[in-house]
């Protein structure tokens, strides 16, 4: 064959830190299932742990009884007399919490003290307890825990001074321990209110809580009783109060009234009648002076306009009707006389005479009318000017009487008002009076305790489960966080998805520990088994990663030592020589070199000796009598390597070793250890990349890899190596199915 100068650009390789492509697959719920079982034991032992210690805890608490009392409060009132209450019912369901506050106040804890005389009892009263040694204060405690009394004791605390007495710290003492044991709750949507009692003497327990109901109700018919009678007590002083006020006020009106009546001289209602009729005269005055002035004005204008004869036809009079029919008669009598006598005759002068005698007349009496008319005027204005005055006086009389009414109508209101608060008054003192025997408690005893048969503490139950619960919860979170820190390759399938490149192959793990010799005796010895079938399947992946040209020269190189590289170059050897091939595998790493330790040898030549021309390549080169395998070993370690690699004589070596061979297994040394591999990786067509099984960290194999990718480093693919059969076969099961996991360990990783 003649030597390849091709290079094939390598594949991608994924890298978390540089591809942002690259991203871990979720974990499906079967995944998750059979990691959990992987790490059964942790779980397992956190479970046993937890359920242990909630034993041992169980052990050390005493047994508690709780005894419940139940009351009702009542929304139905007997109604006897229909008389209100002092001190009202209850009405809604938001006073069943006030209620509750009363169970446990202070007052009445005190009287059920006293009562039942808990301040002697040691259960109660730690100073009726005798003297414990230091070492029993643990079981204090736990008591305490079990009890709920370790939270007031606890909680801030009224701090006494001093000086305080001692009897006063012990009844608070008391009162605490007595309400860490009771516990006062209501029923939802009801009106009826739980006691619960807690003690280590179920009788005990029924007593007190029956005893703090008994107490309840009567503090109820005590509280009534006493309001009803300060009520009447109250309302007593009050009416007699409001009595005297109604005879003052009553007084006073009286006496206003008699005041009123001396400084006014008459009532209003005759002033009033006085200004009625008043008014009406004043208008009849007014009514008879317009009328006068009428007449007056009408006579002025007349003898303004002819005299006093023309006023005698307005004037009414019966001596002007006379003079004036008689002068009329007159002038008729000139006028006939006239006609018969001249001017000059006498009878015309004396008809004439009287003629003029008449008017003087009608004057004389015309002047007299209107005189008389002017005084009738003038008389008819002071009337009304009289009346006016007197109406003024009225008027101001009657301003002052309204007045004096208003004051007097106030005065009566008060008096009203003061007469009305004291029958109320009277009759609700009445009323009280009478609810003195006949007041009933708001609530009712529904439910006695009774003495409980069975234990309310400590809840077995109850801490067995929290147990079994924080047990389960901590493994489970010891295995979130030991997957969570593995950071190492659990799967053969994660390998090719973290890569980006194939799997070519899974060399399981011996069970027992084997040499290398003993490993190519298995393989020679047993060609079907699961070790002989995964060379064979990286020989085969191998030659058909390029199916016109497949490689020739192969090197194999890992992250680090340790991972299996050396093993798989002579076994792929091995696989190829049974193949009716010529494989030699050439021991590259000069710092460590492997291949004389193998098949215990002590050559005196190698690939140095070659390589400085001190020794020819045909000398060099060993073969192994058990397996028939050529070996370029490398017996002499040296520190400085690259440039030796990097020399022209090696690559005349591998062109050389190419007319020669089928396949040409170069055992690099590993990539994040020293940089040799990169170099001598130039030379080869292809590159294995060997992956140990759950111990190769993920970043160690990406950063190899890139390496490799810098430096132009084809690579076919990766091998997994020292897998774990049974542990890949859950894991395959997880990530597959069953039948897949049954093949991975029954037939393609057998390992005997």
């Amino acid at each position: 064959m003649t030597p390849s100068n091709r290079k094939v650009q390598p594949g991608p390789v994924a890298n978390p830190d540089t591809d942002a492509s690259w991203s871990p697959q979720p974990l499906e719920m079967r995944t998750v299932l059979h990691l959990l079982w992987q790490r059964k034991w942790v779980i397992t032992l956190c479970f046993l742990a937890a359920m242990v210690a909630a034993n041992a805890y169980l052990s050390k608490l005493p047994e508690q009884f709780t005894a419940r009392a139940e009351v009702m409060l009542n929304n139905r009132e007997t109604r006897i007399v229909d008389i209100e209450n002092v001190v009202s019912d209850l009405g809604s369901l938001d006073d069943s919490a006030n209620e509750q506050r009363v169970l446990t106040s202070e007052g009445l804890l005190t009287r059920l003290i006293h009562r039942l005389r808990l301040d002697l009892d040691p259960e109660f009263n730690r100073a009726k307890r005798p003297a414990k040694a230091l070492q029993d204060w643990r079981s204090d405690i736990e008591e305490m825990l079990s009890r709920g009394l370790l939270a007031p004791l606890l909680a801030p605390r009224v701090r006494m001074s001093d000086t305080e007495d001692s009897p006063d710290r012990e009844r608070l003492e008391i009162m605490q321990t007595l309400r860490a044991t009771l516990e006062v709750s209501g029923v939802p949507s009801t009106r009826a209110i739980t006691i619960d009692v807690t003690s280590i003497d179920p009788e005990k327990a029924a007593l007190v809580a029956n005893t703090l109901a008994d107490l309840y109700i009567l503090d109820q018919l005590d509280q009534k009783f006493e309001a009803t009678r300060q009520a009447s007590s109250w309302l007593s002083d009050r009416v007699a109060q409001l009595k005297e006020k109604v005879r003052t006020s009553e007084a006073a009106i009286e006496a206003f009234k008699a005041n009123q009546t001396i400084s006014a001289g008459q009532g209003a209602d005759l002033t009033d009648q006085q200004i009625a009729e008043l008014n009406a005269e004043l208008i009849s005055a007014r009514a008879g002076t317009a009328e006068a002035a009428a007449r007056f004005d009408q006579v002025q204008r007349r003898i303004a306009q002819g005299g006093l004869s023309a006023a005698s036809k307005v004037v009414s009079s019966p001596l002007i009707l006379t003079l004036r029919t008689r002068l009329a008669d007159l002038r008729r009598q000139e006028a006939e006389l006239a006609t018969r006598y001249g001017d000059k005759h006498p009878k015309i002068i004396h008809a004439r005479a009287e003629i003029s005698d008449a008017q003087n007349g009608v004057s004389s009496e015309v002047r007299k009318i209107v005189e008389g008319l002017k005084n009738d005027v003038a008389v008819a204005r002071a009337r009304e000017s009289a009346l006016d005055r007197s109406l003024a006086e009225l008027e101001g009389k009657s301003v002052q009487l309204s007045r004096s009414s208003v004051e007097l109508r106030q005065l009566e209101r008060e008096a009203e008002a003061d007469r009305l608060i004291y029958e109320t008054f009277l009759s609700r003192f009445r009323e009280t009076s009478e609810q003195e025997d006949l007041q009933s408690a708001d609530a009712r005893l529904l439910t006695s305790a009774t003495a409980p048969l069975e234990p309310s503490s400590p809840n077995r139950k109850k801490v067995l489960i929290i147990a079994a619960v924080l047990g389960l919860g901590i493994g489970l979170a010891l295995v979130a966080i030991l997957e969570s820190r593995a950071n190492t390759f659990r799967a053969i399938s994660e390998v090719g998805e973290v890569t980006g490149l194939p799997t070519l192959a899974a060399l399981p793990r011996w069970r027992r520990r084997k040499t290398r010799q003993q490993l190519l005796g298995h393989v020679q010895s047993k060609p079907n088994s699961g070790l002989a079938e995964a060379i064979r399947t990286l020989r085969t992946a191998l030659s058909l990663a390029q199916v016109d040209q497949p490689p020739q020269v192969v090197m194999v190189t890992s992250s680090g030592s340790g991972e299996g590289k050396s093993t798989t170059c002579l076994l792929l050897a091995q696989m190829a020589l049974r193949a009716g091939q010529r494989p030699i595998v050439i021991d590259c790493d000069i710092r460590r070199p492997t291949l004389q330790q193998t098949f215990k040898m002590a050559p005196e030549e190698g690939l140095l000796s070659v390589l400085d021309g001190t020794s020819s390549l045909h000398d060099a080169i060993t073969t192994d009598a058990t397996f028939g395998l050529d070996l370029l070993p490398a017996p002499k370690p040296l520190p400085q390597a690259v440039d030796t690699f990097a020399s022209d004589q090696f690559q005349e070596i591998i062109a050389s070793l190419r007319e020669r061979y089928d396949l040409i297994l170069l055992d690099a040394p590993p990539i994040m250890l020293v940089p040799d591999a990169g170099t001598i990786g130039q030379a080869a067509d292809t590159t294995l990349y060997a992956v140990r099984y759950d111990e190769t960290p993920r970043a160690a194999v990406l950063e190899g890899l890139a390496r490799l990718r810098r430096l132009n480093v084809d690579v076919a693919g990766t091998i997994a190596t020292l897998v774990d059969v049974r542990r890949e076969a859950q894991y395959a099961y997880a990530a597959y199915d069953a039948g897949h996991g049954a093949y991975v360990q029954k037939n393609l990783y057998l390992s005997d």
